[in-house]
């Protein structure tokens, strides 16, 4: 079996995929910046281990199963492979401590008083004591409740925040995705309470932070749209770490010019890169990021060869990608 690696992996990765079977032949592109998957034309490759697969199907007949790095698979909702025959599998949980973390910084930091930093840079020390807020017995809503947000989850509830979760399907409590030991919510106890995307207007009003982690479809582009925006209070903040189409971002950005929220912690935008002129740079008491809160080389490689050897022996893979809901 012909497996094709054109993902950046860790140097020892290769090894450990031919070392699963001597009948799998890794064909290694890792690092070769001239290979083309789109253009590729090989009738034996079955799996490819990649950003996408080739433009026309046809050029490589035996192709069965695409894993992609990325938790969001968006990118390939123009022709989507598994409405062709081939599976999809994605990075679900891959990120989602390193995000998770992104976020408890964040929120952590907005809640510290600007003096500090302020008075840091005129070297002054202040007469009086700026009131450091406290997260403990605050409510995060999270938005979007799969490897990431269940992630965010615990460690904001390790905070003592009480946790809202806004899911599609809310009676799917338990989470199969792969997961480093330890981590995550597996079995949906954190929240308070799971509502419906149906019930976010009304979790909005209970959140001091709204997070958004769920995945971009047609279904949730312009999800967070102005009747939420308007019912967050105006102490909350909004954290994007998902995609920026998720977000309405002209009433955002209204909402935060006219002082009707207290901030956002943007690391996702509808244009990327942001351009120099964008209005982000300049809005009010928002902090912009690279999208660069879930970049790590740590945990994809375990997936893939833990998915690896569940293709071998047969057994149902990770994160597989549902055709009729996309991701």
């Amino acid at each position: 079996m012909r497996l094709i690696v054109d993902a950046e992996v860790q140097p020892d990765t290769i090894g450990r995929l031919r070392a699963l079977s001597p009948d799998l032949e890794v064909v290694d592109f890792s690092h070769d910046a001239a290979f083309d998957a789109t253009a590729l034309v090989d009738p034996d490759v079955e799996v490819i281990i990649g950003r996408r697969v080739p433009t026309d199907l046809m050029q490589v007949p035996s192709l069965r199963w695409l894993q992609v790095r990325s938790a969001g698979v968006n990118h390939l909702a123009a022709d989507p492979p598994w409405r062709k025959g081939v599976l999809v599998t994605n990075g679900r949980g891959v990120y989602a401590i390193l995000i998770a973390e992104y976020v408890t910084g964040m929120v952590l930091r907005v809640n510290q008083p600007a003096a500090w930093a302020a008075g840091q840079a005129v070297h002054h020390w202040p007469d009086d004591e700026p009131v450091h807020s406290i997260v403990r017995d605050r409510t995060a809503v999270i938005v979007g409740y799969g490897s990431i947000g269940r992630e965010v989850a615990r460690q904001l509830s390790a905070l003592g925040m009480r946790i809202v979760a806004v899911k599609a399907r809310p009676e799917v409590r338990a989470d199969t995705s792969f997961r480093v030991p330890g981590t995550g919510d597996p079995d949906g106890s954190i929240p308070e309470r799971i509502v419906g995307v149906e019930g976010l207007v009304e979790a909005a009003r209970s959140a001091d932070v709204l997070v958004i982690t769920m995945p971009l479809t047609d279904a949730t582009r312009g999800l967070v749209d102005p009747e939420v925006i308007e019912a967050l209070r105006p102490s909350a903040w909004l954290v994007n770490v998902a995609r920026g189409a998720l977000v309405v971002e002209p009433a955002l950005l209204d909402a935060l010019r006219d002082g009707r929220l207290a901030g956002a912690v943007l690391d996702v935008f509808g244009q990327e890169p942001l351009p120099e002129d964008s209005p982000w740079w300049e809005a009010p008491n928002v902090i912009v990021t690279p999208h660069a809160s879930g970049v790590t080389m740590r945990y994809f490689d375990d997936l893939v060869v833990e998915n690896v050897r569940r293709y071998l022996v047969g057994e149902p893979l990770l994160n597989l990608v549902d055709p009729e809901r996309g991701y």
